[in-house]
């Protein structure tokens, strides 16, 4: 577990599917991927994150309030292939209801410090959807730049880069 100023990051577990459907039903939410989820893909997004934790040794976390325990969203590592090159990506999101305080840049930076700490990597990235302006803000605020655009999941996205700050 991870706690930062206002935030907990966590392993997902079997429980957090209410919450975790909520947010992905939500099509304002979910504009930037082809549709929103349903419960059984939003199921399935969990079972994914189980087999990261089992393959990888590590997934996306959840991300509570530390105040009062509430879902806030999710963020983390995973391993995305990025034109045929495993990548670590850093992604996040935030319920509809708590965006625009900060939390998603307070979890990714927390996120990313995590990844630096415990995996053997130089960089980290955050596969982003150009028109994304929200999230290509909180890549901007954490620090990272554009490396290049590429077709990921058959949509243009651009690949933002992280540094390991020791480098």
């Amino acid at each position: 577990m991870i706690e930062t100023e206002r935030l907990l990051l966590r392993p997902y577990r079997q429980d957090d599917l209410d919450d975790l459907a909520l947010m992905f039903a939500d099509p304002e939410h979910m504009r930037w991927y082809p549709a929103p989820f349903t419960g059984e893909e939003s199921q399935a997004w969990i079972d994914k994150q189980f087999e990261r934790y089992e393959r990888d040794g590590f997934g996306l976390f959840v991300v509570e309030l530390l105040e009062n325990g509430g879902f806030a969203g999710t963020v983390g590592p995973t391993m995305q292939q990025v034109e045929g090159e495993p990548r670590v990506e850093i992604g996040w999101h935030i319920r509809p209801a708590l965006k625009g305080r900060g939390l998603a840049v307070e979890a990714g930076d927390a996120a990313r410090a995590w990844a630096f700490a415990n995996l053997d990597v130089d960089h980290v990235i955050s596969l982003i959807r150009p028109e994304n302006t929200a999230s290509c803000r909180v890549a901007e605020k954490l620090g990272m730049t554009i490396e290049r655009e590429t077709d990921h999941a058959h949509m243009k996205h651009y690949v933002y880069r992280s540094d390991r700050p020791d480098l």
